[in-house]
């Protein structure tokens, strides 16, 4: 990420057909974790998404976790991440089905994992958007409680949600799978029963007005990472200057910290190598999700979306934005050609043509 979009990663030079405008551009690193590489992702999965948005309304919950239980997510991230994931869905789905809330349905829900505060700091968390109703095995549509205004009662579904959650950890620890020092290990049963007597933290936010407003959220939050450019203020040899949100005092503050301070805490917010950090589960899985999706419609009187078009990165762009990446910004009549190549610092020399190009890029390179 340190050496993104410079000459390091290698990248291409460019010259306009009409003007012969010339220009640079670097390679980017595409990791998951960058701020400056995940735009263009995030646009194309909002997208995307449009396409299995149901005309109810949807509700967000969160999903969180007891401070006690953050070593074991920090010492097991990829097992405790998933198993988050699974006491969440558990949850839901339980709730949807059960008689007691006037549905008897399967729920669905787009879910997306967080571990940061404003601050930067270690705080695992589920963000859960959620249609205000559910499938019936017959394929009915059945509207959540009051017409879709009332999702579940909240300290019913967090109490089930820390029953499902601490049942597969103490599995996890019982078979041996949870990797812990011998501290924590010896300790483990009295934060158990700590864990037990706290009261968790779900809650559930006010209904989305409609669907712009579910894919405005999305956007905010499907690709995010723990801090963006934009908030990092000043930078020196020795210390990092960024901003934050205070929510209690509902202002934007400042915070200078060491830059190593700065790196590990930014670090601890790497997911796990392949790592699935959103997911769909319910009617929006996506093994169900076309069937389900498509009998959701049919109950609701709504009509099915047009199929999902197949565009390159510069049509998405072109589409979104109304500009062309690829036209010459001196001139604006010619196209942007690439001419020739610049190996990255390190690896093996470029031996064109390379597979990595783009078909939709003029490219005229001379051999």
């Amino acid at each position: 990420m340190s050496i993104c979009k410079t000459a390091a990663l290698g990248g291409h030079k460019e010259q306009c057909d009409q003007c012969h405008y010339t220009r640079y551009h670097y390679n980017s690193c595409g990791n998951r974790n960058c701020p400056s590489c995940q735009a263009v992702n995030k646009n194309k999965w909002i997208h995307d998404r449009l396409f299995d948005i149901l005309p109810v309304k949807y509700f967000h919950c969160v999903f969180t976790i007891p401070s006690e239980l953050y070593v074991y997510f920090r010492y097991n991230k990829k097992l405790c991440y998933n198993l988050l994931f699974k006491a969440a869905r558990e949850t839901l789905l339980t709730f949807g089905y059960d008689p007691k809330q006037g549905m008897g349905a399967k729920v669905g829900a787009i879910c997306l994992l967080h571990t940061w505060t404003q601050q930067m700091t270690y705080h695992p968390h589920l963000h859960c958007i959620v249609p205000a109703g559910g499938l019936t095995k017959k394929g009915q549509w059945v509207h959540a409680k009051s017409k879709g205004q009332f999702l579940f009662p909240v300290k019913a579904v967090s109490r089930v949600f820390k029953g499902k959650l601490m049942a597969t950890i103490h599995s996890s620890f019982k078979n041996g799978d949870l990797s812990l020092t011998p501290s924590l290990a010896s300790k483990y049963y009295n934060t158990k029963d700590t864990l037990y007597r706290k009261e968790w933290v779900v809650y559930t936010k006010k209904s989305f007005a409609g669907p712009k407003q579910v894919l405005e959220y999305l956007g905010r939050y499907s690709h995010r990472i723990c801090i963006s450019n934009h908030r990092i203020l000043h930078i020196t040899n020795t210390h990092v200057t960024f901003s934050y949100l205070d929510r209690k005092a509902n202002t934007i503050k400042s915070k200078t910290i060491a830059g190593t301070d700065f790196i590990r805490l930014f670090t601890e917010h790497i997911l796990p190598k392949r790592f699935v950090k959103i997911r769909h589960f319910g009617i929006l899985a996506s093994r169900s999700k076309k069937k389900d999706l498509a009998l959701c419609r049919l109950s609701l009187g709504a009509p099915c979306p047009p199929a999902r078009p197949k565009l390159t990165t510069r049509d998405f762009i072109i589409m979104t934005t109304g500009k062309d990446p690829y036209k010459c910004p001196c001139c604006s009549t010619g196209e942007m050609v690439i001419v020739a190549l610049i190996p990255p610092i390190r690896g093996s020399p470029i031996k064109p043509p390379l597979r990595c190009l783009p078909t939709f890029r003029k490219i005229s390179i001379v051999i």
